[in-house]
């Protein structure tokens, strides 16, 4: 992954998780996630597999826990929760999200 592709990748888990902060139960989907993503006035695009793998970053980082097959359910941790309201952080998530 190149340093442009990088960048995108933490300004897309920083969406999901102020998304999934916002959310019922702190629940969604990879396909309303996609939908979110590329519904942001920022010019930030992904493809359902870009939104699938940043999941499975979170999860591995213990910031989101991951079920189903045919639709992958996320629902965001305490740990994901704090980087989501800037009181944590990570350096594979973006601090700020450019246009929102």
């Amino acid at each position: 992954m190149n340093a442009y592709e990088q960048k995108l990748a933490t300004i897309r888990r920083a969406i999901i998780l102020d998304f999934l902060e916002k959310s019922r139960d702190y629940t969604s989907n990879a396909d309303i996630l996609l939908h979110v993503i590329n519904s942001t006035p920022d010019g930030v695009s992904a493809y359902y597999k870009d939104v699938v793998g940043d999941l499975r970053w979170l999860e591995t980082k213990g910031f989101v826990t991951l079920s189903g097959n045919d639709t992958v359910v996320c629902v965001a941790t305490a740990s994901g929760l704090r980087i989501a309201r800037r009181e944590d952080r990570d350096d594979g998530i973006a601090r700020d999200i450019p246009g929102v």
